[in-house]
């Protein structure tokens, strides 16, 4: 399970941060997670869990919010959301198979709140 390892390099900066800024709790942190980054988003919760424990962020709202896969055609210079599952792209307005993957592959810190 690769989330444990993402949360943990997520985590060390976190903490990082919150040391740097003399924090006494970090209340909150989000993270931006692509549909097409190959992460499972229950498994990311609980490796937060596990490696929030006896920390700063123990007991920190953890909330991830999900960028869609944007595609870019160049057959009707077009941008979609690609909402299916899969790696195959189709534009919706031309039909072209389209290989410009603008958005979805996201997997960043994207706040911290800390007191």
């Amino acid at each position: 399970m690769h989330e444990i390892g993402i949360m943990e390099s997520a985590m060390t900066f976190v903490l990082q941060h919150a040391t740097e800024n003399r924090a006494r709790k970090v209340s909150r942190v989000v993270l931006r997670i692509g549909t097409l980054a190959g992460v499972e988003v229950e498994s990311l919760r609980f490796a937060f869990d596990v490696v929030s424990r006896g920390t700063l962020a123990e007991n920190a709202d953890f909330e991830i919010e999900i960028v869609p896969a944007s595609v870019f055609c160049q057959g009707c210079n077009d941008e979609f959301i690609q909402d299916t599952a899969g790696y195959i792209f189709i534009c919706p307005t031309c039909g072209d198979l389209c290989g410009e993957i603008r958005r979805g592959r996201e997997l960043e810190l994207s706040r911290i709140e800390m007191n």
